[in-house]
C-alpha cells in the first residue's frame, strides 16, 4: 500500500558544492505525513552523484537515486517531454514538491504547511511561497517578496511574470504531471508547468521565506543564458509557446500574452543593442538553420526589429504602406520609441503633425520641434488621423485601453512583433 503523500523531486547536475544542502534541507521537513526523495542526476561531471548515492545508502528507506550515463537536457533539448516523463513514473505522492539541485529549503514546516492548504483547499492547484535570493557572485542577500500577505496569486501576474514563482517553492497536485502537447516544447518545465496548471485550480502565494534560490552561480540556467545565441534560441521557444497558449485559452489573456512576448523580444534586443547589424543578422541566419527553418518568420522579426530599434535610416515597409494611406500622421508617445519613430519619418523627409500623449501625462508642450498635445487638446479627429504608436509594446495592455478610451483605430505600431 502506498502511503506517501508527497514526492520531493530533485533534479541536478554538476550541484557538488551544493546538493548537500538540498538534501539537508529535505531531510529536516517535519510532517504529519511520510514523504519521498527522488534525485535525478542528468550526469554530472563532478561528485554530485557521488554525494547523492552517500545520502541514498543512509536514507534508503527515503531517498532513491536515478543515475543518467548520458546527459538527457542537452539530448532533448528543447523538450522537456523526458523528464515529465520520468516523474510521472517515479514519483508516487499525491502531491509532488520540486527543488533543483543547487537551491534548497530553509523551513522545516515548509512542506506540512502547503500541503495543510492543498489538503483542505481542492480547487487550489499548487502553492507557493517567498524566498531569498543569494547573488553568488557578490554573496548579497535579498527577499524576492512578490506580496505582502497570503493571496491567490492573479492570473495575469503569473502569464506576465510579474509574479516570480521559483521552482524550490512549488508544491502541486501530481495530475500537473499530466501536462503535455506544446506544454512540453519550450525547453523549461516552471513556466509552462504555471500556466497549464492555472486552468485546473488557482496557485496560492504564501508570503513566508521557505527556500533559497542561487543566482549566477557557475552551472546556473542565470549564467547560460548570458550567452546570446541561448537566448535568441529560448526567446524562439518562448514566443512560439505563448502565441500557442493564447490560443489554447481563446485569446483570454491575449493583451497580457503580448505583453510578456515584448518583454521578450526587449530582452534580446537589450542583449544586442553593442553588435552590429551584421552580427545580428547572422546569428539569427544561423539559429534559423538550426531550428530547419521552422521559426523562419519569427526570425525575420527579429532582424526587422532590431532595425527598426537601432537604425535611424530605416523605414519598414509596414510604415510605408501606413503613411500613403494616411495624408495626416501623429505619433502617439514622447519618449524614446516616439523618438526614434520621428528621426526615421524626418530621415525620409516624411512629414507628420506631431505627438499626442494621454490626457494625465506630463511633456513639454515642443519636442523635437513638433508640437505635443494631450488627447484633449488634440485639433484634429483621432478618428480620421494615423496614429503610429511610438511606445514600447511592452504594456501592451495599456495602450490598447489608451486607444479604446480615444476612440482610435486607424493605428500601427512598428514595434510590435507582426505575428498575431
Amino acid at each position: 500500500m502506498n502511503d506517501i503523500l508527497v514526492s520531493i523531486w530533485c533534479t541536478t547536475y554538476n550541484h557538488e558544492l551544493y546538493i548537500k544542502d538540498a538534501l539537508e534541507g529535505f531531510l529536516a521537513q517535519k510532517t504529519n505525513f511520510k514523504y519521498e526523495i527522488i534525485v535525478h542526476d542528468d550526469a554530472s561531471t563532478d561528485r554530485t552523484a557521488e554525494i547523492v548515492k552517500e545520502y541514498e545508502q543512509k536514507y534508503f528507506d527515503i531517498i532513491h537515486g536515478i543515475y543518467q550515463i548520458e546527459n538527457q537536457t542537452s539530448k532533448n533539448h528543447p523538450s522537456i517531454k523526458w523528464i515529465w516523463s520520468l516523474m510521472s513514473t517515479y514519483c508516487k505522492g499525491k502531491y509532488v514538491a520540486v527543488c533543483e539541485g543547487d537551491d534548497y529549503w530553509i523551513d522545516i514546516q515548509k512542506l506540512q504547511l502547503q500541503v495543510d492548504y492543498l489538503e483542505t483547499h481542492p480547487e487550489c492547484i499548487m502553492a507557493t511561497h517567498d524566498m531569498i535570493v543569494l547573488d553568488c557572485r557578490s554573496y548579497e542577500v535579498k527577499s524576492k517578496s512578490q506580496y505582502t500577505k497570503d493571496c491567490i496569486i492573479p492570473v495575469e501576474d503569473i502569464i506576465s511574470q510579474k509574479v516570480v514563482i521559483p521552482t524550490a517553492s512549488t508544491v502541486y497536485r501530481k495530475e500537473v504531471l499530466k501536462m503535455d502537447g506544446f506544454f512540453l516544447d519550450v525547453g523549461i518545465g516552471d513556466y509552462p508547468s504555471l500556466l497549464y496548471s492555472l486552468k485546473r485550480g488557482y496557485i496560492y502565494y504564501f508570503s513566508r521565506i521557505m527556500s533559497v534560490y542561487r543566482w549566477c552561480h557557475k552551472n546556473s540556467w542565470s549564467i547560460s543564458m548570458q550567452d546570446i545565441r541561448l537566448n535568441i534560441l529560448h526567446s524562439i521557444y518562448f514566443i512560439n509557446f505563448l502565441q500557442k497558449y493564447n490560443e489554447y485559452t481563446n485569446k483570454e489573456y491575449e493583451l497580457v500574452c503580448i505583453n510578456r512576448i515584448q518583454f521578450q523580444i526587449d530582452h534580446i534586443m537589450n542583449l544586442c543593442k553593442e553588435n552590429k547589424l551584421e552580427y545580428f543578422v547572422n546569428l539569427c541566419q544561423r539559429c534559423d538553420k538550426e531550428l530547419n527553418g521552422k521559426y523562419h518568420k519569427l526570425f525575420s522579426q527579429f532582424i526587422r526589429l532590431y532595425l527598426q530599434i537601432f537604425d535611424e535610416k530605416y523605414l519598414g515597409e509596414n510604415i510605408k504602406k501606413f503613411i500613403k494611406k494616411n495624408s495626416k500622421i501623429l505619433i502617439m508617445g514622447a519618449g524614446k520609441y516616439a523618438h526614434i519613430i520621428a528621426k526615421q519619418l524626418q530621415y525620409h523627409q516624411v512629414e507628420f503633425e506631431g505627438f499626442v500623449i494621454s490626457n494625465n501625462q506630463k511633456a513639454s508642450k515642443n519636442y523635437l520641434n513638433k508640437p505635443v498635445w494631450r488627447f484633449n487638446e488634440c485639433p484634429y479627429n483621432m478618428m480620421k488621423i494615423g496614429v503610429i504608436i511610438g511606445i514600447n509594446p511592452n504594456i501592451w495592455d495599456e495602450i490598447i485601453s489608451s486607444l479604446r478610451k480615444e476612440s482610435i483605430q486607424n493605428y500601427i505600431c512598428p514595434f510590435l512583433v507582426d505575428i498575431y
